[in-house]
């Protein structure tokens, strides 16, 4: 039988997994979105920017917590 801790261990390894893939598919969908952002003017350019920059940094710091 598995222990306990090896199972938990393999459910967090699946759910890496999804958040890695969900992480992939963002970096998918930011890129075909960036030329598009490029050539808005420069309100609309600068406010989906920001609220990019913001989503980004919010992921960038669950991120540091997980390896501190």
């Amino acid at each position: 039988m598995r222990s306990n801790r090896e199972i938990r261990s393999r459910e967090v390894e699946k759910q890496i997994d999804a958040v890695t893939l969900q992480m992939k598919q963002l970096q998918n969908e930011i890129s075909v979105l960036m030329p598009l952002i490029k050539n808005l003017d420069e309100k609309n350019k600068n406010g989906f920017s920001k609220k990019l920059s913001l989503e980004g940094s919010a992921l960038l710091q669950s991120l540091v917590s997980i390896t501190s």
